[in-house]
């Protein structure tokens, strides 16, 4: 998973994988953030993807970017 947190380090965004683009036939997208943002490429317990609750998500996520 890669989570984006801001100047701050405040979470801005969580994506399954590693890749920040796609292509898919004749469209290609790629997701940007501001100056200042960071990617943080971490690896998490598959339990993450059964979590429904966004408050139980983020506070999860946030144990992976605390050394």
């Amino acid at each position: 998973m890669t989570i984006i947190t801001d100047d701050q380090g405040n979470i801005l965004a969580a994506v399954q994988g590693h890749s920040m683009s796609g292509k898919q036939g004749n469209v290609e997208a790629s997701v940007t953030f501001a100056p200042g943002s960071q990617a943080h490429m971490v690896d998490v317990d598959d339990s993450m993807a059964t979590i429904t609750d966004a408050a139980d998500f983020q506070q999860q996520l946030k144990q992976y970017l605390t050394p």
